[in-house]
């Protein structure tokens, strides 16, 4: 009982892998193909999956599926229609992989499946509590207590440390919120914080083309004052996030993931910096690292999740 698949459902790619014995062996993507339906992905999907056992002549023993919104992990569904497949909520994952594979089929939201597999494989390993962040096109996390999953009856608890409100004053969330972490610094958000700003067309970074944190950090350690102070914001944003997080959960470790933490030299000291001014944790801080497995997290929790029943 040692060899599974991990699926990890993103936004522009789908990531599959076989691992064996904790090992990843080898890892395919395939288009995430945003004008078909979930149904239709899964018949690609079922046919990469059979290729890579094929391919490594292996038995699988389970497989595991990460997706990017609501998940009812111990029913196997997934709650939230995300925009890519508006279908989502009505496919019966555990028929899908009963009919392909013969096999139970281990669902979670694509944060916590990151979390196991930091927890398991990376920056997480010899820590049972622990805090996940990944800050890119949105902000996700997810939160483990005691080796366990923080999950709560609507199925949401740990995972929208994006959707805290950091900003009274802030703007309209897509969530329908004010102020989250996400509308104040996060990739989506950026550009249309930029349109706001009166003086971009006299920085640099109009002269970019799709701009993200990664430019905004270049240009800001160029002395462009545009980006120093979109840079300086986003760090607070963060930095309040994390902490709300950690106020939350009281964790030993927080792992920092996604695409922002290209620019992770800047980041987390400043979100050391925002802990070490808090007097409920000062004496006692959680560490605060980078994600290691920032590539394959996902398919290496799932496929952790599918062989431990969890």
């Amino acid at each position: 009982m040692d060899t599974a698949i991990g699926i990890d459902m993103g936004g522009t790619s789908i990531k599959l892998g076989l691992v064996h014995d904790g090992t990843l062996v080898e890892a395919t993507k395939v288009p995430a193909a945003a004008e078909v339906t979930l149904s239709a992905r899964l018949d690609d999907i079922a046919l990469r999956v059979r290729q890579l056992a094929d391919k490594h002549g292996v038995v699988l023993n389970g497989i595991g599926l990460a997706f990017p919104g609501i998940v009812d992990a111990p029913n196997k569904r997934i709650l939230s229609r995300y925009v890519k497949y508006p279908d989502a909520d009505t496919v019966d994952l555990p028929l899908w992989a009963a009919r392909e594979f013969g096999l139970p089929i281990a669902v979670e939201n694509d944060a916590r499946a990151h979390l196991v597999g930091e927890w398991q494989y990376g920056a997480g390993r010899g820590c049972d509590d622990l805090v996940l962040v990944t800050l890119g096109t949105g902000v996700g996390s997810a939160a483990m207590m005691d080796g366990n999953l923080i999950r709560g009856r609507h199925h949401i608890a740990g995972n929208l440390g994006g959707h805290m409100t950091v900003n009274l004053f802030g703007s309209v969330c897509n969530c329908g919120n004010i102020g989250c972490v996400e509308s104040e610094a996060s990739t989506w958000s950026l550009q249309r914080s930029l349109s706001r700003a009166p003086e971009f067309h006299g920085s640099a970074l109009s002269l970019e083309g799709d701009v993200n944190y990664e430019k905004v950090f270049r240009h800001a350690a160029n002395g462009d004052a545009l980006a120093l102070k979109i840079k300086e914001h986003a760090l607070r944003v963060w930095s309040l996030g994390i902490l709300n997080l950690i106020l939350a959960y009281d964790p030993m470790r927080v792992v920092i993931g996604g695409g922002v933490m290209r620019s992770g030299q800047a980041i987390i000291p400043q979100v050391q910096k925002a802990i070490a001014c808090d007097t409920w944790i000062e004496n006692d801080a959680p560490e605060v690292v980078a994600a290691e497995q920032a590539e394959h997290a996902g398919i290496l929790g799932m496929a952790w999740l599918a062989l431990n029943k969890r």
